[in-house]
């Protein structure tokens, strides 16, 4: 069985594709439903994207977003100047991964990497339920919602 929209395979038994949502077909060859091709989901404004690491080169930043976009997940790289940097001197990039901060936890599985320390980080901790950073300000956890007590 395969699914018509993004082609990925799945086992006899399987009707419905469980990234697209598409019904499934025998081959390939078979003409199958006319369906969008899937997007990445976008972050909402409630769900900004937030910086995860931190990479060398820009192609090593490139090869960690290819790994997140392969798991359907929604990423992008920021690439800002080195702070501090003299006005005249060589520019120097840095080259951030961002994702959503529900994400942090799958993001440790697929490229290895755990998340950055954001600046004040020993005013935050981990959300224990998604992994996302939380300001000790938060009264939820801005990844999954999960309310704290005091």
């Amino acid at each position: 069985m395969f699914c018509p929209v993004c082609r990925d395979e799945y086992r006899p038994g399987f009707t419905r594709c469980a990234t697209c949502d598409a019904a499934l077909v025998e081959s390939l060859d078979a003409p199958g439903p006319s369906v969008p091709a899937p997007v990445l989901a976008d972050a909402t404004p409630e769900e900004a994207l937030a910086v995860f690491c931190g990479f060398l080169t820009l192609d090593e930043a490139r090869h960690a977003r290819d790994k997140v976009r392969a798991a359907k997940l929604p990423a992008d790289i920021l690439i800002r100047e080195t702070p501090g940097a003299a006005i005249g001197a060589p520019v120097i990039e840095e080259f951030w991964l961002r994702v959503r901060p529900r994400d942090f936890r799958a993001m440790e599985g697929l490229i290895g990497f755990e998340p950055a320390a954001p600046a004040g980080a020993e005013d935050t901790f981990r959300c224990s339920a998604c992994g996302a950073t939380v300001h000790a300000s938060d009264d939820a956890c801005p990844g999954c919602g999960l309310r704290f007590e005091e």
